[in-house]
């Protein structure tokens, strides 16, 4: 009995073997494309505020451009995702609807203050409120301004454009 039980391990092990080489030859998955997405008013990038905080409710703000993954976003379907924290561009308080409302970051969901449209005109539009990604006080040009919503006043502080890295 102990042999046969050695011979169907053995068997095994085989089959392992070449399953796991078939898998260290597949096609790895597809990278995501990455992006700074900068201020056509303020000639700053969003960033996460903290150097790149990974906590939930961390303020997204414009800073100089630089090559950090706290400035950098990808595409997850309609959501934009930090490279650095993982976490998602959101509308604070779940979901407001109100002008000055704080984009932040958060775990991902399916929620739609979680959903962006980019359009043509480079306005990013929050699929929930209807309103645009904007900065504070007008467009400021400062390092630290947030990223708030607003309505869609034609202004180039709710204008964002996206560069690949």
């Amino acid at each position: 009995m102990f042999r046969s039980a050695k011979r169907v391990l053995g068997g095994l092990g085989a089959v392992g073997i070449g399953v796991a080489a078939s898998l260290a030859v597949a096609a790895p998955a597809s990278a995501a494309t990455y992006y700074r997405v900068w201020n056509t008013k303020s000639d700053k990038c969003m960033s996460v505020e903290g150097g790149g905080s990974t906590v939930n409710g961390a303020n997204v703000i414009q800073w100089t451009c630089n090559t950090g993954y706290e400035q950098q976003w990808y595409w997850d379907g309609s959501r934009l995702r930090n490279r650095k924290s993982g976490k998602c561009l959101s509308v604070s308080g779940g979901g407001s609807t109100a002008n000055g409302a704080e984009i932040i970051q958060w775990t991902c969901n399916d929620g739609a203050e979680q959903k962006w449209d980019h359009w043509a005109s480079y306005r990013l539009e929050n699929r929930k409120s209807g309103k645009l990604a904007s900065v504070e006080d007008g467009g400021s040009t400062r390092n630290g301004a947030r990223v708030i919503q607003w309505s869609d006043n034609g202004g180039a502080e709710q204008s964002w454009y996206f560069e690949t890295r």
